[in-house]
């Protein structure tokens, strides 16, 4: 019995391995972080530890379509953001453009060691806005699963409400 343990063990193993290639790889998203505040750095390292480069994470960054440069009247005074990002990707037509879904984070400075993130698709607006609006995610050590959960969700919703 104890010669056949191996044997069931590496039969099992065996077994598991094409399960889990199987499984279907993250999905695409065009992200594009439009910062009218906030720290680059930390939007850069929250991107990175949800979407890896090597593809590993909750989706993989497509390139999108669109600059930063595109957006740069929405952060002017007494514009609001949110529908300025909004009629720039409806005039931009991004609802029509082909590949991955289109998805802005617009962050900005909240109170405190927290920042704003609102992500917005290519909708008339947001599917999901109690995920897509994320009022505070911190910037203090400790966080960093929590601002992971919050930051995926958001951009998700809002790749959903872009058409998925």
């Amino acid at each position: 019995m104890h010669r056949l343990a191996p044997l069931l063990a590496g039969l099992a193993l065996a077994g598991a391995a094409p399960v889990a290639a199987l499984a279907p790889p993250a999905p695409d998203v065009a992200v594009l972080v439009y910062a009218s505040g906030g720290d680059d750095v930390f939007n850069d390292a929250l991107l990175a530890r949800i979407a890896p480069d090597d593809g590993s994470g909750w989706f993989r960054r497509a390139e999108p379509a669109l600059t930063s440069a595109d957006f740069d009247g929405c952060g002017a005074t007494g514009v609001d953001p949110e529908a300025c990002v909004r009629g720039v990707l409806a005039d931009r037509g991004a609802a029509r453009m082909e590949g991955p879904p289109t998805v802005v984070v617009l962050v900005r400075p909240a109170p405190g060691f927290h920042v704003g993130w609102t992500c917005i698709g290519v909708g008339d607006g947001p599917s999901q806005e109690d995920r897509q609006r994320r009022p505070g995610i911190e910037r203090t050590p400790g966080a960093e699963d929590s601002n992971a959960q919050a930051a995926a969700g958001c951009i998700l919703a809002a790749a959903a409400e872009s058409g998925w």
